[in-house]
């Protein structure tokens, strides 16, 4: 074998150049940083990234410190921070298509009423006011101060001239009247 009196074989059987110093990080990043730092922001989709991207190639690149068997170091260096860099954009596409919903997926959620339920409402009251108009004529004194006028049981007492029993008596009769009038449950129960 004829190699150089400064070249020699490891256990591994690999050639080692006796005359290039051992790998140092340390003066990777001195020397290469900026040159690095403008290479990926023109691979990487967001500038930003590629310092991201450059502190995981100097990570990966740990392993190979005081390595002698590194013949280039830049170019093991870059090569490290484009594989870094096309792992990040892969990342980055796989989580954006996970984020992605078809439309049918999407619960859309409207607070106000359907038309259905608005229509329906309105009929109810259509039907709560045919119901007061049908109630005995006390009945919907009574039943008209306590649910528009908001006045108390004692209050309807001393003002119609009746009991408190009565007045119970007219409320409960009215609000039989107008369930029965409008259904007892309001639409879509069982």
């Amino acid at each position: 074998m004829s190699a150089g009196a400064d070249s020699a074989l490891t256990k591994d059987g690999l050639r080692v150049d006796d005359t290039h110093e051992p790998l140092s990080i340390a003066r990777m990043i001195l020397q290469h940083h900026a040159s690095l730092l403008c290479f990926l922001r023109r691979r990487v989709r967001v500038s930003e990234d590629a310092d991201d991207v450059a502190q995981e190639a100097y990570v990966r690149m740990m392993q190979y410190e005081g390595s002698r068997e590194v013949r280039s170091p830049a170019s093991l260096l870059f090569r490290i921070a484009i594989n870094v860099a096309n792992d990040l954009g892969r990342y980055q596409v796989t989580h954006r298509e996970a984020d992605r919903r078809s439309l049918e997926d999407v619960e859309l959620v409207c607070e106000l009423p359907s038309a259905q339920r608005e229509i329906e409402a309105r009929q109810d009251v259509e039907l709560v006011y045919q119901a007061i108009e049908e109630m005995p004529p006390k009945c919907r004194q009574v039943f008209l101060l306590s649910r528009v006028r908001k006045m108390t049981y004692p209050e309807i007492a001393r003002h119609c001239g009746i009991s408190l029993k009565a007045v119970e008596k007219h409320i409960s009769r009215g609000l039989a009247i107008c369930a029965q009038k409008v259904g007892g449950l309001p639409r879509g129960t069982s």
